[in-house]
């Protein structure tokens, strides 16, 4: 680092638990020094992508998250006015920043059968359940135990189909392919995703929040993106086979069937691995 530092007395303090490795670092550095120092361990938005954020020694999947400063000797500021609140700071020019740097694991990926994420971003992983109620007529069914016969024609059969919530989120994005999202929004899995059949897979579309790096020393500071995809799956498990969003259940003959308008299916089918590509090299 082009920065000069020391390590203080009684750092690093380390934690093992549930989430993952976590630790705690505490440096001293000039207090001129504090922008360029966390633009060193955070990275800039800029650069972020070409090359990662500073990682822990010794582990290459936990890296800094957070820079914390305050004055080495508080009872030392130089005694200079203040004109007002956005005026003119306390200042310890000439003396020391206490810098408290938390770093905590992050992995390239939860999901080793996911898509690809570009260097120095990764994709973290959640899944939810909910379910849907298919009615079903009775057409073509029969009971087991008297299949000459048929059955009422007022009953309604019913088949529950699962549905699971895929939640997948992109972090550390500088160009973010809006224009991907926006093309691909409702549009199912051409090809398997996530372990999930071709066509059972709908896109429902993204959430965006921005996340601040550095840069705060002059100017509107840089950021990139955290991006949450959600996919639903349908896939419904029938006779063997397994059915997706473009079938529906036909009473005569029975199954489930896909449904066309002579060229078309009621979703269209496309490949998602765009949406993990940066707008600039997609």
């Amino acid at each position: 680092m082009s920065v000069p530092f020391q390590e203080i007395g009684g750092s690093p303090v380390e934690q093992y638990g549930l989430e993952g490795f976590t630790a705690r670092r505490q440096f001293l550095l000039a207090w001129e020094d504090r922008d360029a120092f966390a633009a060193e361990v955070l990275g800039r938005a800029v650069a972020h992508g070409s090359s990662t954020w500073a990682h822990y020694p010794g582990k290459a999947s936990v890296f800094a998250v957070r820079v914390r400063y305050e004055p080495f000797d508080p009872n030392g500021p130089d005694a200079k006015p203040i004109a007002g609140l956005t005026e003119g700071l306390n200042s310890y020019n000439g003396s020391f920043a206490k810098a408290i740097v938390d770093y905590r694991t992050v992995n390239a990926q939860d999901r080793p059968d996911g898509p690809s994420n570009e260097i120095g971003t990764h994709l973290t992983y959640r899944m939810l359940f909910a379910a849907e109620d298919q009615p079903i007529l009775p057409t073509g069914w029969r009971w087991i135990d008297d299949p000459a016969g048929s059955l009422p024609a007022d009953l309604v059969l019913n088949k529950r189909i699962p549905v699971t919530e895929h939640h997948l989120t992109w972090h550390q994005v500088i160009q973010p392919p809006w224009d991907v999202i926006q093309a691909l929004q409702g549009k199912v899995n051409e090809a398997e995703f996530l372990g999930a059949a071709a066509g059972t897979l709908l896109f429902e579309g993204a959430e965006a929040n921005k996340l601040f790096r550095a840069g705060f020393e002059s100017g509107p500071s840089e950021f990139c993106w955290q991006i949450r995809y959600v996919f639903l799956e349908r896939a419904i498990k029938h006779g063997g086979a397994v059915y997706g969003w473009n079938h529906v259940y036909r009473g005569s003959p029975p199954g489930w069937v896909e449904v066309t308008n002579g060229s078309d299916r009621l979703y269209d089918a496309a490949d998602f691995s765009p949406l993990f590509r940066s707008a600039s090299t997609s």
